[in-house]
């Protein structure tokens, strides 16, 4: 009899764990197809306003002429032409050779003065406000200065891609640093951490989202930086071929370089935002189990 009961006890366990693991599976199948149909609502309206955009073009250029408006088609066939006889690919090289130089740049500085900033409280409010002040000035404002100290060459327009893109880098770091999550700082520190390992293997850890912001903020001021600088100083890559295409009033041409230009701030910064979802997460799982 005991046994029979205990045989039951045991087959109704088996079925309450079968049970709440089909549930389990079933809520996550769940999650899944929702997070796929908002993907998919997501794609739809971006489709949506992209022709909207197309069609405002045909519409404007129709009524107003190629000089206000370029129509579509003339800016599609330019776009294959400029790609097809290098003329883009080689103004893409000059262009991506200093943002990519002055962003490195900006990275490895911002990232290395916010940790010293945020890890040493004393040391970030001392130099607070100038580091805002500097931030506060557009950069535009050194220009004369950059081209003093540095010519009108690649030099200068690394300077000016830096000097654009290191603030948001070094604020957001400084920030991320500064906010650590107190507990596992503290938990450190009663273990015995030495402050370089508190710093490397806690606090840096803990502020890669704020990091990776920062990054992905100063990414997008770098093209700008990029485009400002190959404007104002020797004219050369996407910003020179825009230039010349505006003062010639060849509109379709000017709108073919704009449009690498968003295609190009948009790979990066979508790149950039995988990486920092990536390397985010364990932070989220980590608070999520708290």
């Amino acid at each position: 009899m005991a046994d029979r009961v205990a045989e039951d006890a045991h087959a109704q366990d088996a079925r309450r764990a079968s049970g709440g693991g089909r549930t389990a599976k079933s809520a996550s199948q769940k999650a899944e197809a929702q997070k796929s149909h908002t993907r998919h609502v997501i794609v739809f309206w971006q489709l949506c306003i992209l022709l909207i955009l197309i069609a405002g073009m045909k519409l404007l250029n129709t009524t107003s002429g190629n000089l206000v408006m370029p129509s579509p088609e003339a800016v599609f066939w330019q776009s294959v032409e400029m790609w097809s006889d290098g003329t883009i690919p080689r103004a893409l090289g000059e262009s991506f050779a200093v943002l990519g130089l002055g962003f490195l740049l900006a990275a490895t500085t911002g990232i290395l003065i916010g940790i010293l900033l945020g890890g040493f409280p004393f040391l970030g409010r001392v130099l607070d406000p100038y580091v805002n002040a500097v931030n506060a000035t557009p950069s535009a404002a050194f220009i004369p200065l950059i081209i003093v100290w540095f010519g009108l060459y690649t030099e200068a327009k690394v300077m000016l891609v830096w000097l654009a893109a290191v603030f948001p880098i070094l604020i957001n770091t400084t920030a991320g640093i500064a906010n650590a999550n107190r507990d596992l700082v503290e938990m450190a520190e009663s273990f015995g951490a030495p402050r370089r390992t508190l710093f490397w293997q806690v606090m840096v850890p803990d502020a890669l989202p704020s990091i990776l912001s920062g990054l992905r903020i100063g990414a997008a001021i770098s093209i700008v930086g990029t485009v400002i600088a190959e404007l104002t100083m020797a004219q050369s890559g996407l910003g020179g071929l825009m230039i010349k295409a505006g003062n010639r009033f060849q509109m379709d041409r000017y709108f073919a370089v704009v449009i690498v230009m968003m295609a190009l701030g948009s790979l990066i910064t979508i790149g950039l935002r995988l990486a920092e979802r990536k390397f985010g997460r364990w932070r989220v799982e980590l608070r999520g189990g708290g």
